[in-house]
């Protein structure tokens, strides 16, 4: 017989460990873009060096989730909770590879000794992207249907933007040549916040399916965004109430 109380501990540990592995995210995005803003190679470097931790942590999330699948036995609105958090742990792990790449293409800047005006449209792209992943990490701690409609929208928003900005960069190389590497590497750069952009819309639409057992793709329109009834219990509200998910039938 499946000891309930042990699998919502164990669960309740991959929910605290998403939001470590969140925060790490978040905080490798701000790190990777705060040291191209100021030039700065140490913040640099610190980020690529994060990263094997944030491996490390996506791996041991993902091995707890197989093992609570084979042991525990989940029932279904569990074994939906578990396979959305097996999706969101590598959209995660991939948003902070881009901030890697983002560093990476910080210290290309820096050693090319080239100094480059960053256009504000930039920073505009880098608000909302590092934006948006917050409010999908909230999104995912207070269980907020609204919310994660609301991250999904913003991507296309970032689109836009983003378009417009490499269109300037490209502009700016062809009337100052001689700085053509480093905006090179600002290019990369776009690139890299907008692919982090659509993983952050994935870790929305997952969270999505978690708490709706909907797939985004399958919804015609998403709802409205001020939805009074789209809050279920937080996560640490779900982690207090080991019989939380005895309302579902067997799974």
């Amino acid at each position: 017989m499946v000891n309930r109380l042990e699998f919502q501990e164990d669960l309740s540990a991959i929910h605290r460990d998403m939001i470590r592995l969140g925060s790490m995210a978040e905080t490798a995005i701000n790190k990777a873009m705060q040291a191209l803003r100021e030039s700065n190679a140490v913040l640099a470097h610190e980020v690529i060096q994060g990263d094997d931790a944030i491996d490390t942590l996506e791996r041991e999330i993902t091995q707890e989730c197989v093992r609570l699948i084979a042991r525990q036995q989940p029932r279904a609105s569990d074994l939906r909770d578990i396979t959305a958090n097996m999706k969101l742990v590598t959209d995660l792990e991939r948003i902070a590879d881009h901030a890697e790449e983002i560093a990476n293409s910080t210290l290309a800047i820096i050693d090319s000794g080239l100094a480059i005006q960053i256009p504000a449209d930039f920073h505009m792209v880098n608000d909302l992207v590092t934006r948006m992943l917050h409010e999908a990490l909230d999104a995912y701690v207070s269980r907020d249907l609204a919310l994660a409609y609301h991250v999904i929208r913003t991507r296309d928003r970032i689109g836009f933007v983003g378009q417009g900005l490499l269109k300037l960069i490209v502009k700016t190389m062809q009337e100052e040549q001689g700085s053509i590497p480093a905006l090179v590497q600002l290019i990369l750069v776009t690139n890299h916040l907008q692919r982090a952009a659509d993983h952050t819309q994935n870790v929305a639409e997952w969270i999505v399916y978690h708490l709706r057992g909907t797939y985004v793709s399958e919804l015609k329109d998403l709802p409205d965004e001020d939805l009074s009834d789209t809050r279920m219990p937080t996560v640490e509200q779900v982690n207090e109430s080991p019989s939380s998910s005895d309302m579902d039938g067997e799974g």
